[in-house]
């Protein structure tokens, strides 16, 4: 292998290699998303707990309250229904995206291999394995992209919420 080869040889490597930190850093971006959004569960459910305890007080005591612990328990559950449905998606596209990343590592492998052992069967298999990896990574941003779009609806339905339950008062 002459330099000049060696060179293109690395120049198609370096394609792989950047695909790869991009993938890998919406791949971050992701997790954090979805790490929030388990956070926020655990959260909700606790108040959930907290809320039910007060609950079942209140029959007990007759506290007139109970209207606005069981609206707030009903929004409760629809917010938990709506962050589980939020949550996985971001956990399919997690894993559309590190196949994404997969993909592009087994590219750079293969563009070695090829360069070394059999480089007209390989071609194809390059070619493959990077259209597999743009492929996984759209689709992996197209379920992030309408997670993003669910975000907001959830939180317009807390607002409603919070400007009825202020209401209310």
């Amino acid at each position: 292998m002459d330099l000049p080869e060696l060179l293109n040889l690395i120049q198609a490597t370096i394609v792989s290699v950047v695909m790869i930190s991009s993938s890998a850093l919406i791949c971050l971006i992701i997790q954090h998303r979805y790490g929030r959004i388990v956070d926020r569960l655990r959260k909700l459910i606790s108040d959930q707990r907290e809320l039910r305890l007060i609950e079942h007080s209140n029959k007990l005591t007759q506290i007139p309250d109970e209207n606005l612990v069981l609206g707030r328990l009903q929004n409760i559950d629809v917010q938990i229904e709506l962050l589980l449905n939020r949550g996985l998606k971001l956990k399919r596209a997690l894993l559309l995206n590190f196949s994404a990343v997969f993909a592009f590592i087994f590219t750079s492998f293969l563009i070695l291999i090829g360069s070394i052992l059999f480089p007209t069967i390989v071609i194809t298999l390059v070619a493959m394995a990077f259209f597999c990896g743009i492929f996984l990574l759209l689709f992996g941003t197209i379920l992030t992209v309408n997670e993003i779009a669910n975000s907001y609806d959830a939180i317009s339905k807390e607002v409603k919420f919070a400007r009825f339950e202020s209401s209310d008062k």
